[in-house]
């Protein structure tokens, strides 16, 4: 459990680089009774963009609100002066209700006044979250970025971070944009307990994995119709009635660019999991990558170990499921073992309506020369 010590709580000013210098020592404040001297914990506190110059938002006419309202997506450096009124601090919220209360505090023009839950008591945010806050602050610049959806994710997704900076954090997908290449995306984050809304561009579309499992399949039923269909076409090459060695060795490139998503992570679909491993054992085989062949090799016949599958056995017994002769024939491929191929083979001919990649992978494994 986190101690208090390492908790953050969220204030708010106005003029927040004044709440900076007195938190600091280079200012006081006096104080109704005229005492300006008065003791201040060294506290350990962030103000994102301390160096912002320009002005917040202006006043209202009206009076009603004491600054503007703003809409990001009109007003990129909104966001950016909004933020600057904040002042978290790396207090439990005993202290800050103490800071709340404190002569030097009542004596200031504009008070602070802090985040609170629906009970009325301040709200503690864990080292990790403000962390992760933090980098936001220094990697990141926030902007407005326009573009068309992709066909995988689009505006509106709920997506989760799987690496850089934000890793592990959840957000919605706000706007997309291509560039150089790249599909880039600006994805909003909820934090502090939904009590503040980033809009982060910048966020390469390899970076996130869709929430909702029937998103999540859209993104990986056509990874694996893909890498299937690249890798029969490659077989057929080195195995094909008119493959050859040496047309193989011009296949090296497409190999290579293949191989290099070979750690994509399928969470969601055990069965897409399973179908990789094999398919990327494939592609080792076809790049003469010695180490990487044993090393798959070893993946593939562990997943027809430890999974419902069956046991990994040498006799004739049938395979118990398509995705056990999927896993078999890719073994069978690599390693042109004959009772491999029979078990194969035994259960092709007692399933014909077996898929459509399943028979192109068997009817490869049949020009195969195997050892007895």
């Amino acid at each position: 459990m986190v101690s208090d010590q390492q908790r953050w709580c969220i204030l708010r000013h106005p003029d927040a680089d004044l709440i900076g210098e007195i938190f600091s020592g280079k200012r006081q404040v006096h104080t109704p009774d005229g005492d300006s001297t008065y003791p201040l914990p060294p506290y350990e506190y962030f103000i994102p963009f301390a160096d912002l110059k320009t002005r917040p938002t202006e006043k209202k006419s009206t009076g009603d609100d004491e600054y503007q309202s703003y809409d990001a997506m009109l007003d990129e450096r909104a966001l950016r002066n909004d933020l600057h009124h904040y002042i978290f601090i790396r207090k439990p919220k005993e202290v800050v209700l103490q800071i709340l209360d404190a002569p030097w505090h009542k004596a200031l023009r504009n008070r602070l006044y802090t985040y609170r839950d629906e009970n009325g008591v301040p709200i503690e945010i864990c080292n990790t979250e403000m962390e992760r806050f933090k980098t936001v602050i220094k990697r990141y610049d926030f902007q407005i970025v326009n573009g068309e959806p992709s066909d995988e994710v689009r505006e509106g997704d709920l997506v989760t971070i799987i690496s850089g900076p934000m890793e592990g954090s959840d957000g919605q997908v706000q706007e997309i944009r291509e560039k150089g290449g790249q599909v880039l995306l600006t994805v909003v984050f909820s934090m502090f307990q939904d009590k503040m809304r980033i809009a982060v561009p910048g966020i390469s579309i390899s970076d996130v994995r869709l929430k909702t499992q029937d998103a999540q399949q859209l993104l990986q039923d056509p990874v694996i119709g893909h890498f299937e269909d690249e890798l029969i076409e490659l077989l057929c090459h080195l195995h094909g009635k008119k493959g050859s060695h040496a047309l193989n060795k011009e296949d090296q490139k497409r190999l290579k660019f293949l191989y290099q998503y070979s750690d994509i992570v399928f969470e969601d679909n055990d069965d897409n999991r399973k179908k990789f491993a094999a398919l990327m054992l494939i592609c080792a085989y076809l790049l003469n990558d010695k180490d990487a062949i044993t090393r798959r090799t070893q993946q593939v016949e562990d997943l027809l170990l430890t999974s419902d599958l069956r046991p990994l056995t040498f006799d004739l017994r049938p395979l118990t499921s398509e995705l056990a002769c999927y896993l078999m024939t890719a073994l069978f491929i690599v390693k042109h073992e004959a009772p491999l191929r029979q078990q194969v083979k035994a259960w092709r001919q007692s399933h014909p309506d077996c898929s459509l990649a399943l028979r192109r992978f068997v009817s490869i494994a049949k020009q195969i020369r195997c050892y007895k």
